[in-house]
C-alpha cells in the first residue's frame, strides 16, 4: 500500500538523501551541492520556495516529487514546474512515478493550475521515454536558459 503525503520539516534529511541518490543515479553526484539545511530553509520557511510530496510503503520511503508554482502569461493561468522526481530503484516500474505526478497535479489543481512543466536531463533516455508515455511533449518553442555563478552575481551588481 503506497501512501503519498506532503513533506514536513522533519523530512528535510530524507529529501536530501533522495536528491543525493538521484544525482548519483544520473552520474552527477559530484555536481550536487544541495544540503538538508538548504531544504529546511527554503522549503519549510515562511515563504516556501518549493513543495515536496513523499511516497512510502509503510515506513519505507520510496520516492518524492519536488515542485513549485509558476504562472504562464501565455496561458493566462497558473501551473507547476516539477524540479525533481525520484523513485527508489526498488520501486521503479511499479507506476510510482506516475502516482507522484498525479498527486502533484491534484494538489496544484486545487490552486487553479492547468499545466505542468519539467525538464529532463538530455541523456536520460529512460526518463524521456517515461514522460512520452504519460503524454508529455517536447516544447519545441522553448529552450532552457540558465544564468548562474559569476554571471548571476555580475547581473545583480549592474
Amino acid at each position: 500500500m503506497i501512501d503519498i503525503r506532503a513533506a514536513v520539516r522533519g523530512d528535510a534529511a530524507l529529501i536530501q538523501q533522495m536528491l543525493v541518490a538521484m544525482a548519483h543515479d544520473l552520474g552527477q553526484a559530484s555536481d550536487y551541492r544541495g544540503s538538508a539545511d538548504a531544504i529546511m530553509k527554503y522549503g519549510f520557511g515562511d515563504e516556501p520556495a518549493f513543495h515536496v510530496l513523499l511516497a512510502f510503503d509503510g515506513d519505507t520511503p520510496l520516492g518524492m516529487i519536488l515542485f513549485f508554482y509558476e504562472f504562464s502569461t501565455w496561458r493566462g493561468r497558473p501551473g507547476l514546474y516539477v524540479q525533481d522526481i525520484y523513485v527508489a530503484s526498488t520501486a521503479r516500474g511499479t507506476g510510482l512515478g506516475r502516482k507522484l505526478i498525479a498527486a502533484a497535479v491534484t494538489e496544484a489543481s486545487k490552486r487553479g493550475a492547468v499545466y505542468l512543466r519539467l525538464s529532463v536531463h538530455a541523456d536520460n533516455e529512460g526518463g524521456t521515454g517515461f514522460y512520452d508515455q504519460l503524454g508529455f511533449r517536447h516544447a519545441a518553442h522553448e529552450k532552457m536558459m540558465v544564468l548562474e555563478g559569476d554571471a548571476f552575481e555580475a547581473m545583480g551588481d549592474s
